[in-house]
């Protein structure tokens, strides 16, 4: 009984407090899609890369104060992602609606790559591959310490003569979101359908 309770306590000691970083379910992404360069490479401090980094951040700031609403930020600022991403995430919030009863799509948050925020979120670096600024997001954690990491890399690029979100990939599973939202597609796609009762 002793050694049960000595155990308990290391456990409770052990524990870590604060926001846990949490990484999306890489059970769902399908067993074919390769790992994303999560790497950041050589920083990038010219000015297009700080504008990008600019409108970056612009978007997390006003993302967390709208309490962090996937649907919202797609509802109310579309021109923020890339067609095809807001595609992906339109078909996802649709699916959903459907089936209120199952988790059919997303269930956790895709600009933040977890399900238990870690406010505020700051960019902390800026690199470029080729047309593409990755801006790496990092939660602060007020409440706890903050990541080591980034939380999420932001692929960053102009469509229509504007900056707009390509994609986000994940620094904690080598995933990214359009992977994920093509792996719950194909998931969809791939279930007979069912009634519900």
């Amino acid at each position: 009984m002793r050694i049960v309770r000595l155990s308990l306590r290391a456990l409770l000691f052990l524990t870590p407090l604060g926001c846990p970083r949490e990484t999306p379910p890489t059970t769902r992404r399908a067993a074919t899609a390769e790992a994303i360069d999560v790497s950041l490479g050589a920083p990038a401090n010219d000015s297009i890369a700080r504008t990008a980094a600019q409108f970056t951040q612009g978007f997390y700031d006003w993302y967390g104060g709208v309490g962090e609403q996937t649907d919202v930020a797609v509802r109310e600022r579309p021109s923020t992602f890339a067609p095809q991403l807001l595609e992906a995430l339109r078909l996802d919030f649709a699916a959903q609606s459907k089936s209120p009863d199952e988790i059919v799509g997303l269930d956790w948050d895709p600009f933040l790559a977890t399900q238990d925020p870690c406010n505020p979120y700051r960019v902390s670096q800026i690199t470029r591959r080729s047309d593409t600024i990755l801006v790496a997001v990092k939660g602060l954690c007020t409440d706890a310490a903050p990541h080591a990491g980034p939380d999420v890399i932001a692929e960053v690029g102009q469509t229509r003569g504007r900056w707009a979100f390509l994609d986000f990939r994940h620094a904690g599973d080598r995933g990214s979101l359009l992977q994920d939202l093509a792996a719950l597609r194909q998931g969809r796609d791939s279930e007979p359908s069912r009634r519900r009762q």
